[in-house]
C-alpha cells in the first residue's frame, strides 16, 4: 500500500519490479559485489596510467557509472526492506534510470575514433566536431530536465495533470537518449562501409590492430542499443498497473538484459583493456594526429616517447594470449 503523503510510491509496473526481500536482496547483492569489483578494477587502471603520465579518462569515467550502479543496487535493497517508503524508492528509481548514460557517453567516444582514424577527413570535419559537441551538451540538458521532472513525479498523486505531464517528459527523455545512441551505428557503419580516402589514409591509434578496435566497439554498440530500444519500449508502453505487469517488466528481464548488458561491456573493456587499445594522443584536432604524421622532429620524439610507455604492457599481453 502507497504512503499516504509524498513522495508516493509508484503504482504502475516497472522493469524488475517492486523490489522485495525474498527475491531481490541475494540478486542485488550479486550484482553489487559485481559493480564494484569492475569499477576497482577500472579505477586501478586509470591511477596505474595516471602515476606513468598516461591519463585515459574513460577508464575513470567508467569506474564512476559502477559507483552509480553500486548506489542503485544499494537503493534496491534499501526499497525491499522498506516497500513503503516513497523517498528510497523514487532514489531507486532515478539512479536505475540515469546510471546508464555514462556508458552511452564512453561507447560513443570510442566509435567517434575509429571513424576518424579509418575516415580521418570525414571524421574532423568542422561540422561533425561542432555537431558532437552541441549533442553533447543536449544530452546534459535533457538529463538536467528529466531529472527534476522525474523527482517532481513523485509528489503527485498518479492520475493528475502534473504526474502525466511528468511522465511525458520521462518519455521524451528517453526517447532523446536512444536517438543519442544511434549516432554511434551510424558512424560506425560509415567506418567499415566507405571506401577508404586517397587524400588523407586511414590510420590507426592507440595498441592492437584496427579489426580489434571495430569487434570491441561493434560489440559495445550492439548492447548499448539494446538497452536503450528496450528502455524506450518500456517506457513508451500503454501504462500497466502494478498488480498486472507485462514480460518486460519481470525481475529476468531487469536483472538479466538492463543491468547484465551493462555488466558485460564494462568488463569486456576491462579486460581487452581498452584504456591501451583506445588511447590517442592529446592534442588531436586533425588528420594524422592519430598517428602524428602532422609532427616536427622535437613534437615526434615526445610522442613515441609516450607511446612507448604503453608497450611493455602490449608485450605483457601478447605474451599471455
Amino acid at each position: 500500500m502507497a504512503v499516504s503523503k509524498p513522495p508516493y510510491v509508484p503504482t504502475n509496473a516497472t522493469p524488475g519490479q517492486h523490489p522485495n526481500v525474498s527475491q531481490d536482496i541475494a540478486p542485488s547483492a550479486v550484482f553489487l559485489a559485481l559493480y564494484i569489483a569492475v569499477g576497482i578494477c577500472h579505477q586501478v587502471i586509470f591511477q596505474r596510467n595516471r602515476r606513468r603520465g598516461h591519463k585515459f579518462l574513460m577508464s575513470w569515467a567508467m569506474f564512476g557509472f559502477s559507483m552509480a550502479r553500486k548506489g542503485t543496487m544499494v537503493l534496491r535493497i534499501a526499497w525491499a526492506t522498506r516497500p513503503n517508503n516513497g523517498s528510497v524508492a523514487l532514489a531507486a528509481t532515478i539512479f536505475a534510470f540515469l546510471g546508464v548514460l555514462v556508458i552511452y557517453i564512453v561507447v560513443l567516444l570510442m566509435t567517434v575514433r575509429v571513424f576518424r582514424a579509418r575516415q580521418p577527413k570525414l571524421g574532423w570535419n568542422v561540422w561533425l566536431r561542432k555537431g558532437l559537441r552541441i549533442t553533447y551538451g543536449l544530452l546534459l540538458v535533457v538529463t538536467l530536465v528529466v531529472v527534476p521532472f522525474g523527482i517532481a513525479n513523485g509528489y503527485f498523486k498518479p492520475g493528475t495533470k502534473m504526474s502525466y505531464i511528468c511522465a511525458w517528459v520521462t518519455k521524451g527523455g528517453v526517447l532523446f537518449f536512444f536517438i543519442f545512441n544511434m549516432i554511434a551505428p551510424t558512424l560506425y557503419l560509415l567506418a567499415v562501409f566507405l571506401p577508404p580516402p586517397t587524400d588523407y589514409p586511414p590510420e590507426n591509434f592507440g595498441t592492437g590492430s584496427m579489426r580489434s578496435k571495430l569487434i570491441i566497439t561493434g560489440v559495445s554498440i550492439f548492447f548499448t542499443i539494446f538497452i536503450s530500444g528496450f528502455r524506450l519500449g518500456v517506457t513508451w508502453a500503454p501504462y500497466r498497473p502494478l498488480s498486472e505487469p507485462a514480460w518486460y517488466d519481470s525481475r529476468g528481464i531487469f536483472y538479466g538484459i538492463e543491468l547484465g548488458f551493462e555488466l558485460i561491456i564494462s568488463y569486456m573493456l576491462f579486460f581487452v583493456r581498452f584504456d591501451r587499445r583506445f588511447w590517442v594522443p592529446n592534442g588531436s584536432t586533425e588528420p594524422g594526429d592519430y598517428s602524428r604524421r602532422n609532427l616536427d622532429s622535437s613534437d615526434q620524439k615526445s610522442f613515441e616517447l609516450e607511446r612507448h610507455q604503453l608497450e611493455p604492457i602490449h608485450h605483457e599481453e601478447t605474451k599471455h594470449t
